[in-house]
This record gives C-alpha cells, structure tokens and sequence, in this order.
C-alpha cells in the first residue's frame, strides 16, 4: 500500500499546509524505510505468499520488528518529539502530533491490507497473536481503498495548493508532481 501511504500524506497536506510534504512522505514510509535495512541484513523477510503468486498484495512480510505496533508507537513518539522540539515554532505548535500521527497511521494502513503478520511487541515477544485484517487477500477491495487515499490525496491536495499559490504556474507544477508521484505509485503497487 505504498501509495494509499502517500495518499495519507497529499490528505494532510492540505489540512496543515505549513509542514512541509517531504517529512510528510517520509513519515508516512518511515516504518517501510526501517524495514528496508533489516531485510537486507535477513532480519525481515519479503516473499511471496503463495509460489508463483505476484501482483497486489502478494508478498507475506515478516517484519516482526519494524511493523510490530510497539516498534511504532515509539517512532511516532520520537519523530513527533522530535519535530515538536525542533521545529514547532516554524510548522506548527501541534506540528509534532500530526507528524507522529502520520507516521502511526502507516500502521494502521498496514493493520487493514496486511495478512495476520503484525505483532504487537517487536520480534513477536510474548508469542501473541498476529494482527491484520487481510483485505490483501481481495485484491478489487484493497485496490479501491488505496484508489480512494490516492485520490483524496491528489485531489485536496491540489485544491489547496492552487487555492493557496499566487503564482499559478507554479502551484500547478507541485500539484502535478504530486499527482504523478501519487497515481505512479499506486500503478506500481497494482502490477506488483
């Protein structure tokens, strides 16, 4: 759901347009961007979930560290405190909050789409259940989801660039990256 992730941040965008999009996108990926080194190092595994399967929402993740909900709240804790401590005078006095709550909502996102593969403590310590929902596993409902984040996304976004920019030219220019950053990733999680 790496675009529904994006589209989280276009949503937001538009709500507080002083925190800049980049720590948006970032922070919407930042718990994929934590998984990337462990996997590389065998610590987390991407496969298929069935042989032969690819496309939308093939892979099974073991990610028991980087998407435990532990491992999360954390994060959003610390980059929200970080952003607060840093940065609130020029994002925002609750720059903070809506930064750690987009990083938390990666989550959340992941906790809808993924297969029972989310644990609560990192490295499932304790053995609990695996949470997720699964919506994965109907390929049209998952699509129209992230279809509809994407969309939101690039729509109020753009309204409120536009709406915001005096020259035109340029609001028109940012909207139109962002939109094809958005529907571009959105075709890349379709096909897989």
């Amino acid at each position: 759901m790496l675009a529904g992730h994006f589209g989280v941040a276009g949503i937001v965008k538009a709500w507080r347009p002083g925190i800049p999009m980049a720590a948006l996108l970032v922070a919407t990926q930042l718990t994929d961007l934590v998984t990337l080194p462990l996997a590389a190092a065998g610590v987390e595994t991407l496969e298929p979930a069935e042989p032969g399967l690819t496309g939308y929402g093939s892979l099974l993740i073991t990610a028991e560290y980087s998407h435990s909900l532990s491992v999360n709240v954390l994060l959003a804790v610390l980059v929200g405190g970080l952003v607060h401590y840093f940065l609130r005078d020029r994002w925002g006095r609750d720059a903070g909050l809506v930064v750690g709550g987009v990083m938390l909502s990666h989550w959340l996102l992941d906790l809808l789409v993924h297969r029972p593969d989310l644990p609560f403590l990192p490295g499932n310590a304790g053995d609990l259940p695996l949470l997720g929902f699964g919506l994965w596993e109907t390929p049209v409902a998952a699509a129209a989801v992230e279809g509809a984040l994407v969309l939101a996304g690039v729509v109020l976004y753009t309204w409120r660039t536009l709406r915001d920019q005096p020259g035109r030219g340029r609001a028109w220019g940012y909207s139109a990256g962002i939109a094809l950053l958005l529907v571009g990733s959105f075709v890349f999680d379709l096909l897989g």
